[in-house]
């Protein structure tokens, strides 16, 4: 089954025309919000039912929960709180899950990880010069899914494991500051 028949791919707000670039209170989704999300907090952070200002920008504005897709690195992410209320630019796209037999994380995770995705889109983006995913490519995708469950237990794993990853390279980073502080305290 292609993508297509199964979410909507709204694409982001193009922020480098108009008033939108001289406008101090606009704030883009960017790729380090959507790695941060990946890797991060939202796992701590339930999606809230935030609801504030939907039709600002015709919904071109990040709520908690909603799955992005970042169309320059082929990621994709669940917004978390810290990230609800940044302005989605046309780097992005919402993928807005239309069927009650896809769960958001399992898709996120076939986009991120899955080998027959990853092929498909690099069978797709052959040739280019600046190989980068399109709106209409990713449309094309072909994705299986499997029972409802077994989708929830491959997403939920999938975030878990993203959560842990990111918990140990912290630690890592903590440890070595740690040692490099008792170096330089011996040191002197």
């Amino acid at each position: 089954m292609k993508l297509e028949d199964i979410v909507t791919v709204r694409i982001g707000r193009n922020l480098s025309r108009g008033n939108e670039k001289n406008d101090p209170t606009l704030v883009a989704y960017s790729y380090e919000d959507l790695m941060n999300d990946l890797d991060g907090s939202f796992l701590d952070s339930q999606a809230s039912s935030y609801n504030g200002n939907q039709n600002h920008k015709d919904g071109y504005l990040s709520s908690a929960g909603d799955l992005v897709f970042s169309f320059v690195s082929s990621k994709a992410g669940i917004v978390s709180d810290l990230n609800q209320g940044k302005v989605i630019n046309q780097n992005f796209a919402k993928l807005i899950i239309e069927s009650e037999h896809l769960d958001k994380h399992y898709l996120c995770y076939v986009l991120n990880e899955s080998y027959s995705m990853k092929k498909q889109m690099a069978i797709s983006m052959q040739g280019s010069t600046v190989p980068k995913l399109t709106p209409a490519i990713l449309k094309e995708l072909e994705i299986k899914l499997p029972t409802i469950v077994k989708q929830r237990t491959i997403g939920k794993a999938y975030f878990f494991l993203r959560k842990r990853q990111a918990l140990a390279k912290k630690q890592a980073e903590f440890e070595e500051q740690l040692f490099l502080e008792v170096l330089k305290q011996l040191d002197q």
